[in-house]
C-alpha cells in the first residue's frame, strides 16, 4: 500500500509472471519493481487531488502504466519501445470506486497486472502508441485528473530522485480497506488497555477523514466483500472477535446477529481534524466507546497506522500476516521457505528458486 493505491498488488504478479517467462533473476525482478514504483510515484506527484474523489480507483488507473514500465525493465526494452509500452498501458487504465466492496475491486489489480504484461509484450513485438500519451492535452494525466490541474510539463524525476526511498511502502496489517486501519489500531489498543464486553457497549463513535468516510460506503454489510469497506464492521469485529482478519471476512461471520447488532451502534463522524503538533499532517482517526453504565473511553489520536513507513511492521509481524494469508490462499505450500526466499529476493537466481511458486 502506497501512492494512493496498491502498487505491490499490481507489480508483484506482473513481475513474477514475466520473470518466469523470461528467466529473469531476483535482482532483475527487484529492479523492475523499482522501475514500476518510480513511474507510479511520478504520475501521482503530478496531481495534488485525490483520484478517489473523482471515482477513480488509483490502483486500476495507475497500475497498468507502472506494470508496463516494470515489464519493460524486465525485457530490457530500449527507450522508444519502453515509451510505447507505457503509452499502451495508459490506454488500459480503468477502475471505479463504485465497485468497491465487490469482486470487481480486486479485479482492478489483476487486470492492471495483466495489462502491464501485455503492453510490454506488444511493444517488444513492434506495437506502437503515442509517445505523449501521458502528457498530451487529451492524454492520461488530463483525462484522469479530478480537477484538471495535473502537471503535464515538468520533466520526470523517475530514476533521479528515488521516491521508493523517501515515500516507502505501507504493508496492510488488516485485510480490510486501508481507510479502517487507523481506527482499528486505536480501538484494539484501547481494548488492550481496558476490556469492554460487547454487551456493555452503548455506542461507538469513530472520527475519520471525509475521504475515508466516503470510501467506506457499507454501513450494514451482509457479505465478507461488503465488510472490507465498512467502518461499522471493523469496529464490531474488533470488539467481538478482538481482531479483524481473514477469518472474520466471511459471510457467516458478517451475518451473525451479534455483529449486525453492534454495527448498528457504530457511528462515523467525518472530520478532517489534524494534529496541531504536526503541521501538514493527514487527518487523524479517533475512536470513542460509550458504555451502558455511562463511561466514555477514548483512544489516542491515530495519525500513522501500523504498517506505514512511519510505523513499519516487524519481521515477525510480516511473517504472521504472510502465514495467515497463505493458509487461506494455498495451505499446501511451505510458508516458511517461501517467506524466507521472498525476503531475500535480490539473491535468488530466478522464480523457480522461490520455493513453492511452481507447485
Amino acid at each position: 500500500m502506497a501512492l494512493r493505491g496498491h502498487p505491490s498488488a499490481v507489480l508483484v504478479p506482473a513481475i513474477l509472471a514475466e520473470a518466469e517467462a523470461l528467466g529473469a533473476s531476483g535482482a532483475q525482478m527487484a529492479a523492475a519493481y523499482a522501475a514500476g514504483y518510480e513511474v507510479w510515484a511520478d504520475l501521482i506527484d503530478r496531481d495534488p487531488q485525490q483520484h478517489h474523489e473523482k471515482g477513480w480507483h488509483p490502483t486500476g488507473i495507475f497500475g497498468p502504466i507502472a506494470a508496463a514500465a516494470a515489464c519493460a525493465s524486465l525485457r530490457g526494452l530500449d527507450p522508444a519501445k519502453a515509451a510505447h509500452a507505457i503509452a499502451i498501458g495508459a490506454s488500459e487504465s480503468a477502475g471505479l470506486v463504485a465497485n468497491f466492496g465487490t469482486m470487481t475491486k480486486p479485479f482492478h489489480a489483476g487486470r492492471a497486472a495483466h495489462a502491464g504484461v501485455i503492453a510490454a509484450r506488444l511493444a517488444a513485438a513492434g506495437f506502437t502508441a503515442s509517445p505523449d500519451a501521458l502528457e498530451h492535452p487529451q492524454g492520461f494525466l488530463a483525462a484522469a485528473s479530478p480537477k484538471g490541474n495535473a502537471d503535464r510539463t515538468s520533466p520526470t524525476r523517475a530514476g533521479r530522485d528515488w521516491q521508493i526511498l523517501t515515500q516507502g511502502l505501507s504493508v496492510k496489517k488488516y485485510p480490510l480497506c486501508y481507510c479502517t486501519h487507523r481506527a482499528l489500531d486505536g480501538v484494539l489498543d484501547l481494548l488492550r488497555e481496558q476490556k469492554v464486553p460487547p454487551q456493555d457497549v452503548e455506542s461507538v463513535v469513530v472520527s475519520t477523514s471525509r475521504r475515508n468516510a466516503t470510501v467506506l460506503r457499507n454501513a450494514r454489510p451482509q457479505t465478507g466483500l461488503d465488510a472490507k469497506f465498512s467502518m461499522q464492521f471493523a469496529m464490531a469485529s474488533a470488539l467481538i472477535a478482538g481482531r479483524a482478519g481473514l477469518a472474520e471476512l466471511t459471510d457467516p461471520f458478517v451475518q451473525r446477529g451479534d455483529i449486525q447488532a453492534l454495527m448498528a451502534r457504530v457511528r462515523v463522524e467525518p472530520d478532517d481534524r489534524t494534529d496541531p503538533a504536526r503541521p501538514g499532517s493527514a487527518p487523524y482517526d479517533q475512536v470513542a466507546i460509550e458504555t451502558r453504565d455511562g463511561r466514555r473511553l477514548e483512544s489516542a489520536r491515530i495519525g500513522d497506522e501500523r504498517g506505514s513507513p512511519q510505523l513499519p511492521l516487524s519481521t515477525d509481524e510480516l511473517w504472521t500476516k504472510f502465514a495467515s494469508c497463505l493458509a487461506v490462499g494455498n495451505p499446501q505450500l511451505d510458508a516458511r521457505s517461501l517467506f524466507d526466499a521472498l525476503m531475500s529476493l535480490e539473491r535468488q537466481p530466478g522464480v523457480a528458486a522461490l520455493t513453492g511458486l511452481r507447485t
